[in-house]
């Protein structure tokens, strides 16, 4: 975890679905060459990053997931609460129904190749969905390394 001070904990989810598509969010605001978000919120208060994530998951999407692996923690300064010590999530999807219209505003699964670009204003999104797509190029060109040897 960051030692640098924060003011609180926010979870940022890339849901995985089972078709290798992700799930975002679209609130308003968006652009139409960057309307996307991750589901992502403050925590609670005594509320574990874990556990917000899964309810931010639910509330914004009507989608149930699990968490598979927590992959990136970062401190981002300047968020319209402070600074905030961000957790970034694997989750799978479990069940639920994903929401045409969420809390804030339309939700759509897109194939990873097919991704929209993230809203500039959230910094901590594209980090987070950045980090994971690093990760995931890693682990692509580990399975083709071992594939091709």
């Amino acid at each position: 975890m960051p030692t640098e001070s924060y003011d609180y904990h926010g979870a940022l989810v890339v849901v995985e679905t089972s078709r290798d598509e992700i799930v975002l969010i679209h609130p308003p605001g968006g652009t139409p060459d960057a309307p996307g978000s991750l589901p992502s919120d403050p925590c609670g208060a005594g509320e574990s990053p874990e556990a917000a994530a899964v309810r931010i998951v639910r509330e914004k999407t009507g989608l149930e997931v699990a968490i598979v692996r927590e992959f990136t923690t970062f401190i981002q300064e300047g968020t319209p609460t402070g600074t905030m010590c961000a957790h970034g999530y694997v989750a799978r999807v479990i069940g639920g129904t994903l929401l045409d219209q969420g809390p804030e505003g339309p939700t759509r699964a897109y194939p990873i190749a097919e991704l929209p670009q993230l809203m500039p204003i959230r910094v901590a999104n594209r980090s987070t969905l950045d980090a994971y797509l690093q990760q995931r190029a890693g682990r692509d060109d580990r399975k083709l390394r071992s594939v091709t040897l």
